[in-house]
Parts: C-alpha cells; sequence; structure tokens
C-alpha cells in the first residue's frame, strides 16, 4: 500500500472499516474484541523499546498491567468506532498491524485533542496544530520494512499537520520523525512518577516540506 497526499474533497482519514495491505502485513482498526491482544501486544512492544533509557522494572510494570487494561480498551474502541459511526470526531483512532499468523506487530494512536496530562499541566498549543501522533510502536520483526511509515500515513494522512511527544534518548524514533517532517521546539516535560519521570520533548509539523518556522520554541 502507498499512502501520500490524498485528493481534494477526499476525506482525511479511512473507514472504520477499511483493511489494508502493507506488504506483509493486514493493517485494520481496533475492535472490541481485539482489546486484550492489543494490550498484551502493546505492552510487550512498549517495554521492549527503550533500552538504556528506562529501567528493567518500568518494563516489567507494563507487562504486569496489560491484563487489566483490557476492559477500558474495549469500551474505548467501540465508543470511538461509533462515534466515527455518527459522523463525529472520536478521542482517538487506534490501528493495528497483523502478520500472517494474525499476531499483532504493529499498533498506532493519534487523536485530535491533547492528552489529559497535557490539559492539567496547562501545555501551551502549538497554533494551527491540533492532531496528536499519540502512539507508534513495532514488534523488531516490523521494523524497517515499511510498516511505520504507512502507520504514520495512515494516523496523520496526506501530512496533516500535528505534533507527538518523544522520549528524550530515543534517537531512533527521532530520526524517524525527522524524516516525516516533524521538528523539536524545545518543549519538554516530565513524563510523571509512572514513566520514572524521564524527559517528554515536543515534536511538530506544519505539514511535509513547509517551513517549520513561525512558531517560538
Amino acid at each position: 500500500m502507498t499512502l501520500g497526499l490524498l485528493p481534494p474533497g477526499e476525506a482525511p482519514f479511512d473507514a472504520p472499516d477499511a483493511v489494508h495491505r502493507v506488504g506483509p502485513y493486514l493493517v485494520r482498526r481496533a475492535q472490541p474484541a481485539d482489546a486484550l491482544a492489543y494490550c498484551r501486544a502493546d505492552a510487550e512492544m512498549v517495554a521492549g523499546s527503550y533500552p538504556g533509557v528506562m529501567p528493567p522494572v518500568w518494563s516489567q510494570e507494563r507487562l504486569d498491567e496489560a491484563d487489566g487494561l483490557a476492559p477500558g480498551r474495549a469500551q474505548e474502541f467501540a465508543a470511538n468506532l461509533a462515534a466515527e459511526a455518527r459522523g463525529e470526531e472520536p478521542e482517538d483512532r487506534t490501528w493495528l498491524a497483523l502478520d500472517s499468523a494474525e499476531e499483532i506487530v504493529g499498533v498506532c494512536v493519534s487523536r485530535s485533542t491533547p492528552q489529559d496530562w497535557e490539559s492539567l499541566n496547562e501545555v501551551v498549543p502549538i497554533p494551527g496544530v491540533t492532531q496528536q501522533l499519540n502512539h507508534l510502536y513495532l514488534r523488531p520483526s516490523a521494523r524497517g520494512t515499511g510498516l511505520a511509515d504507512a502507520l504514520l500515513d495512515l494516523a496523520l494522512p496526506g501530512t496533516m499537520p500535528a505534533y507527538l511527544w518523544i522520549i528524550g534518548g530515543n534517537a531512533r524514533g527521532r530520526r524517524f520523525y525527522e524524516r516525516h517532517g516533524f521538528v523539536g521546539d524545545g518543549i519538554t516535560y516530565s513524563c510523571g512518577p509512572i514513566w520514572y519521570n524521564a524527559q517528554l520533548f515536543r515534536m511538530y509539523r506544519r505539514s511535509l516540506g513547509a517551513s517549520p518556522g513561525g512558531y517560538p520554541g
């Protein structure tokens, strides 16, 4: 699948029931029945994504909490899909990438509103940039296949202006987002105690190929 700039007037996001082929992978929206598998796969991918950045105990905590998060995640998936079916903007859109054994090898989440912690901390928004890439993780076996690019293009179609938060020390992730037009704006926050107060950096893009100037970082 090749994703890119969308024709004028075309809906920016794929339909909630759309299924995409990306090389050997199938990509589709998360359904309520996926919640437990999603939480377990997500915990495994997140726990393995920050060697040398987060302490081993943090990784184990992510794995330990996974099953308990599933009921709430199922409710969120159902509510978001129902909102889209009514023609409303959902809180989140979640995509899953599955291999030939139907194992989840990638997840991606975007949203059009700040996360709760941003509001609580009165994070200053970026003028004209409201979409956020909330989550993008792959299993190691899927890295370097183009799957991350495809997931990002589904989550933020047509090089949509957006922002994201990235953990300090995640050099691979920073290079990936820079390749997709994101730049740092100098805003940093602490992740809080659950993430052992690791430092968060904000990145954003106005549109791919456009100058990032004009925003005081």
